[in-house]
This record gives C-alpha cells, sequence and structure tokens, in this order.
C-alpha cells in the first residue's frame, strides 16, 4: 500500500505518487470541439493523482465518438488544452492526452 504513494519513474516523466486517473468521456466542450473552462476545472480538481490521462480527444473530425468531445486538430481546440494543462501543471501534476480516433 505504501508503494501507491511514492514517486515513480515512468519513462523519463517523475510522477509525484503512482494513482492513474483513467480516461473517461465527460461530454463538457464548447461548440467546435472546444476545451474549456469547466474542462479546465475538472482536471484541475483531480491533479492529485500521480498521472491523469485525458477523456479520447478527437484528431479529426471524423473521429467524433460522442457529441461535445473534445479535439486537438485545430488552433482554438490546442489553446483549450492548453487552458487545462496549464491549471493541471499548476498543481504540480501531469496530464497526458488520450487520443480518440
Amino acid at each position: 500500500m505504501k508503494k501507491l504513494f511514492q514517486s515513480y519513474h515512468l519513462n523519463g516523466v517523475q510522477l509525484n505518487n503512482r494513482f492513474v486517473m483513467a480516461p473517461m468521456t465527460r461530454s463538457r466542450s464548447s461548440e467546435g470541439s472546444v476545451p474549456n473552462d469547466l474542462m479546465a476545472e475538472y482536471y484541475a480538481q483531480r491533479a492529485t493523482a500521480g498521472l491523469i490521462i485525458s477523456e479520447a480527444t478527437q484528431i479529426s473530425l471524423q473521429g467524433m465518438g460522442y457529441a461535445k468531445t473534445p479535439g486537438i486538430y485545430n488552433r482554438e481546440q490546442i489553446e483549450g488544452w492548453k487552458k487545462v494543462t496549464e491549471k493541471v501543471h499548476k498543481k504540480e501534476d501531469i496530464c497526458f492526452c488520450s487520443f480518440g480516433m
């Protein structure tokens, strides 16, 4: 049990602990599949996990599996994800993007 709370080195990435938040579809992105402030707050609230894996993130419009899921294939979406990662990083946590296709 103690190991769960110990830091871990994952292929060049230092994690604060060994807890991983699994990807979960939230369907909260804004129009145009843009990550928004609500999403940034959601991920920041969970930033005590050693690693956060984002919800499935579409790499093209054709890759959208559900309505209101975030994308990462245009500038506006990338800027939205920057807001999310900045909030997570302020809490000294790591977030990986899960690509959905």
